[in-house]
């Protein structure tokens, strides 16, 4: 019993701790940094400084929120046809997928569909395919969902180009395409092609891969320029980050460029983390006769997280900061930006 009333004091500690560290404020009284006033405080030109892009965030956004966020989600679901039937999965055995593809599943950690997954993945899946609008979150599954949707159509036995799949920026692209690496490590014959910066094809050079990812610039470049690959055999269009996408100079314009060299019966899938209405005029110009997806979701932070962020002079207030932090609180798990 004494050791449990040590633990419990020992824990009351650490939170009176963790609390006089989160208003923490390292502050030199005699110096004064450029754009901040006497008493210490940041001017809003220093905040707008260190904003960053809208990409930016998606692709911290995606990389944090599987691991910090916890996300129950209510789907809302429009469909053309209110009375037609709407199906659910509850396991990966009932989208009847391959066993190539079903063991990737599995080789990747998902042992069963996440909220999106299983309401979206039946409609994906079906036939004949239907076009579809979802907003979904980072962390969501919703990546996996589109990438099982869209390996699941391809004919391994062909030799060209097949689905389609649109990212805003670089580091978006070759996610997805790690994503769809990985899902297909169990079928060898399916090859995945980037049109991202730094890959270079010839004029006149045919594409045999049947998966092509990349950015929209690049797409452009090799369907009118270099004509590598029939947009006409194209099965499936993704168009990734949407709202990332017209926040992009170019993007937008080029996106429906792409989209009208594609055929009529392509299946179309339009994924976007907001649905205001540029995403919704942008979303319904491209993609006809949707079912649509959008999440209302409540997010919560994990209980045993604590977050906190120190402003600093320069590189020397920093490493005092870490070092001020580390001495005060026991840390199992820890993130720090530098910037």
């Amino acid at each position: 019993m004494a050791s449990d009333l040590n633990w419990t004091k020992a824990a009351e500690e650490q939170e009176k701790l963790s609390n006089m560290v989160s208003g923490v404020r390292i502050r030199d009284g005699t110096s004064q940094q450029p754009g901040s006033s006497a008493n210490g405080l940041i001017s809003k030109s220093d905040k707008e400084d260190e904003s960053i892009s809208v990409a930016e965030n998606s692709l911290l956004q995606k990389i944090l929120r599987t691991k910090l966020i916890e996300t129950s989600s209510d789907l809302e679901i429009q469909r053309k046809d209110p009375k037609s039937p709407l199906y659910s999965v509850k396991s990966f055995e009932a989208l009847n997928l391959r066993p190539e593809l079903l063991k990737g599943v599995y080789a990747m950690g998902f042992n069963a569909p996440s909220k999106i997954q299983e309401t979206a993945l039946p409609t994906l899946m079906a036939n004949p395919p239907q076009n579809m609008i979802a907003q979904s979150q980072s962390g969501t599954g919703k990546t996996a969902a589109f990438v099982l949707a869209m390996l699941s159509r391809i004919d391994p036995s062909q030799n060209y180009p097949q689905a389609l799949c649109l990212s805003p920026t670089y580091e978006l692209a070759l996610q997805t395409g790690d994503v769809a690496q990985k899902m297909a490590q169990f079928c060898p014959e399916i090859r995945v092609r980037y049109a991202v910066k730094g890959e270079r094809i010839s004029r006149g050079e045919k594409i045999d891969e049947q998966v092509v990812i990349g950015t929209p610039g690049k797409v452009i470049d090799w369907v009118m320029k270099f004509k590598c690959f029939d947009t006409q055999k194209i099965k499936v269009f993704i168009l990734d980050e949407a709202d990332v996408m017209i926040a992009m100079q170019g993007h937008q314009d080029q996106s429906v460029r792409i989209h009208k060299q594609l055929p009529q019966d392509c299946q179309m899938m339009l994924f976007s983390a907001t649905y205001d209405q540029d995403v919704m005029d942008f979303a319904e110009a491209i993609i006809k006769n949707p079912v649509t997806i959008r999440l209302r979701r409540d997010e919560e932070s994990l209980d045993n997280i604590k977050q906190y962020y120190v402003e600093c002079r320069d590189q020397d207030s920093k490493y005092q900061a870490i070092a001020n932090i580390y001495g005060a609180l026991s840390i199992g798990q820890a993130i720090i930006f530098c910037h």
